[in-house]
């Protein structure tokens, strides 16, 4: 189902077949994510969970055992389940939505998603709830939008986080828990963002300042016509060094804010 919510010419595209991902984000006439590609990996907003980025081994290992997951990009299993399944819609409103998932029969314990978009005329505000209705086990969540360098109007994009070192990656391109002071780009790479907060400018025509309760963000910015800002609460493969663990009554919740400035 293709839901729009709005806030006079601020609007967001949502598609709830597509993992309750957003497709479209429209500033008054200027649309800012990047096309869908040939992959669902590839366009749009979309939420990660009940992991973000790649895991070792593609499974997580817990407590002595081992849980397999499915691989879903070339040979890894990346960034979750949700963005592959059908969400339900809740609590639809003109300027907000609920998107619900649970997780699947590999994920141990069963757990429900819930993703929540809201849009004001200068703001757009993302939310998660990660719950556990029996069993604990580890989760980890975080957004991952494409968007373009060159809009319609403008110039092309700038960007940056407030980050204080980045994560080491090993020879089979999986992160590591440790850190190593910042490197050159292009990246694919994670980093540690105490502050979590960025902003991203295409000069002449739109600024945006986000900020959030999450310290882990990964920028991909290989491509030429689109990059990546990726607010996360642990760096990939941090369900293997549980920085979380979801348990009834204890779940995990993670929200960013991304404030537009018309220039």
């Amino acid at each position: 189902m293709i839901i729009e919510i709005a806030s006079g010419k601020h609007k967001l595209v949502i598609d709830s077949i597509a993992g309750g991902r957003a497709t479209q984000w429209f500033v008054d006439d200027l649309q800012i994510l990047g096309p869908k590609g040939d992959h669902p990996l590839i366009g749009g907003w979309y939420l990660m969970a009940p992991w973000a980025g790649r895991i070792r081994d593609n499974q997580v290992v817990y407590k002595g055992k081992n849980y397999p997951q499915d691989v879903n990009f070339q040979n890894w299993a990346i960034h979750g389940t949700v963005l592959f399944n059908e969400g339900q819609i809740r609590n639809q409103s003109e300027t907000s939505v609920e998107v619900a998932h649970e997780t699947n029969d590999k994920w141990p314990v069963k757990m429900e998603i819930v993703q929540k978009w809201s849009i004001t005329n200068n703001f757009v505000k993302c939310q998660v709830t990660v719950s556990s209705r029996s069993g604990e086990f580890p989760a980890e969540i975080g957004w991952h939008p494409w968007f373009k360098r060159q809009l319609e109007k403008g110039q092309p994009a700038k960007f940056g986080i407030e980050a204080i070192s980045q994560y080491v990656k090993d020879e089979n391109f999986f992160t590591l828990n440790k850190t190593k002071s910042i490197g050159i780009p292009p990246f694919d790479d994670a980093f540690d963002v105490p502050t979590g907060k960025g902003f991203i400018e295409w000069p002449d025509a739109l600024r945006i300042d986000l900020s959030s309760d999450v310290d882990t963000f990964v920028i991909f910015d290989e491509p030429e016509d689109v990059f990546c800002i990726e607010p996360q609460t642990g760096p990939p493969d941090a369900v293997n060094h549980p920085r979380h663990i979801v348990s009834p009554g204890k779940p995990l919740e993670a929200s960013v804010k991304w404030e537009v400035t018309r220039l």
